[in-house]
């Protein structure tokens, strides 16, 4: 018996040593000088004793993209344990099908008091969120991002006011101007500019125009398909001719100015002049970029919505990618993104920032560009890796090199309070001056009458 008591007495003291020696680093295991804690020259993750937090990502449930969006954040929640963060992301479906709808129900979700944590929605919300004091300042958390691995330009959105950041892209579309190779070729006219440091002028591509307009009624083909709107002609083109992003700073309207003024009346000019732009009646039936794919259109500014048109539906010429005209030489690129955001309401500010960063690391972003969803992403990496991809065969190296180069150029439309109703306004004129109802000046007077009413209407 005394045997037994000295063998239980000698267990216990061994195991209180054991014990001793595993408790002396806090509870984390002994560590190698390399920092790791087991002992096979591998780092591993350090074990987080913070208490589990699950935060609420609010994402709205359209069909075709859930996929995509789930994967990513399943991507981001193994960087966080695979970093020994004790934080999880669950996605919360809102069942709607428009950003109006979706906005409405997260409101009643905050003002319940049970706001979601983090979540996605679209570039014009941003200003009336921000104004609302719904989105927290992530200016801290961007700040510790490495920007070279993303094509920063697109962070200047309506997400970033006053100096401070309150929203990050969360995937890009933007402008391009594709053009028929086979056209140009067949008339020998040198191809526009690739370069978007050095595009061609207003006047060079008026001139190109020109030499591909020709015929009357269906089988007409013209020079240049492209749309006078606000974000464009005020904007991205304005931008390149020295002239303003629609408003002056204090949100007067600047599109009467003489810098975009000239943009409009280039428009002008292929419309009454050189009729090398098709026309609203011209596009009734068919559209400009379906005339485009047709052949019956020299020159196409439109969006990357249409590379997958461009690798799967043409196939009777060459499509060539160049930068968007410019007036000064500099070219610019109207861009269209929705943002992640944190919401004010949640209840962990600093977890909700370590998984949006997450979020914004290179696996999530691969994996959600495998699917395909919510534009082009914007971290290098990832868009390196497949742009290849994204024509095929259907253009070649040089043509891919300006595609790239075009997110070097990137602008924002410049959503404000009142900036989508007015540009709604303004669109219902926009047929009367391309159908030669009123003049280009005229025209100018009434979108910016229209953007003053309504910014005093909003109290802007």
């Amino acid at each position: 018996m005394k045997a037994i008591k000295r063998s239980a007495v000698l267990l216990v003291a061994i195991a209180m040593v054991l014990l001793a020696a595993c408790g002396g680093n806090g509870g984390g295991g002994s560590k190698e000088p390399n920092g790791n804690g087991n002992g096979n020259g591998t780092a591993q993750p350090e074990a987080s004793n913070a208490k589990p937090v699950e935060l609420v990502f609010a994402m709205q449930a359209n069909a075709n993209e859930i996929p995509g969006w789930t994967a990513m954040i399943d991507a981001a929640n193994k960087k966080l344990k695979s970093e020994g963060k004790n934080i999880t992301i669950k996605i919360e479906k809102i069942n709607t099908a428009n950003w109006p709808e979706y906005y409405q129900k997260v409101n009643a979700q905050i003002a319940g008091g049970r706001s979601p944590d983090l979540g996605r929605i679209a570039e014009s919300f941003m200003p009336q969120i921000i104004k609302k004091d719904q989105a927290l300042d992530i200016t801290d958390m961007v700040d510790s991002l490495d920007k070279s691995q993303y094509f920063e330009a697109s962070f200047q959105n309506s997400g970033y006011q006053d100096g401070k950041y309150y929203g990050l892209p969360s995937g890009i579309f933007y402008m391009l101007m594709y053009y028929n190779k086979d056209m140009f070729d067949a008339k020998g006219i040198a191809h526009p500019s690739k370069d978007w440091n050095q595009a061609s002028s207003f006047a060079e591509i008026r001139e190109m125009a020109k030499q591909f307009t020709a015929g009357e009624g269906a089988s007409k083909t013209f020079g240049l398909s492209a749309g006078p709107f606000l974000s464009y002609a005020g904007g991205m083109f304005s931008l390149s001719n020295g002239g303003k992003n629609v408003f002056n700073d204090d949100l007067t309207p600047a599109i009467t100015e003489p810098e975009t003024k000239e943009v409009y009346q280039w428009f002008d000019d292929m419309l009454r002049i050189d009729h090398s732009l098709p026309r609203p009646t011209d596009t009734k039936i068919m559209g400009g970029f379906d005339m485009f794919k047709a052949g019956r259109i020299g020159m196409a500014i439109d969006g990357t919505w249409y590379v997958g048109s461009v690798k799967n539906d043409i196939k009777n010429f060459k499509v060539g990618i160049a930068a968007i005209p410019s007036g000064k030489g500099k070219a610019y690129s109207s861009q269209f993104i929705d943002n992640f955001l944190i919401w004010k309401g949640t209840k962990h500010p600093e977890e909700a920032k370590e998984a949006l960063k997450a979020i914004y690391s290179k696996e999530a972003w691969d994996a959600l560009a495998k699917l395909g969803v919510g534009g082009l992403p914007i971290h290098r990496g990832t868009f390196d890796e497949i742009k290849g991809n994204l024509f095929g065969d259907a253009i070649d190296a040089d043509d891919l090199a300006a595609f790239t180069q075009a997110l070097d150029h990137t602008v924002s439309v410049p959503y404000n309070a009142f900036y989508e109703e007015a540009d709604q306004k303004i669109n219902a004129q926009l047929d009367g001056w391309l159908l030669g109802k009123f003049t280009v000046d005229e025209f100018l007077d009434k979108a910016a009458q229209i953007l003053l009413e309504t910014k005093e209407k909003t109290g802007s």
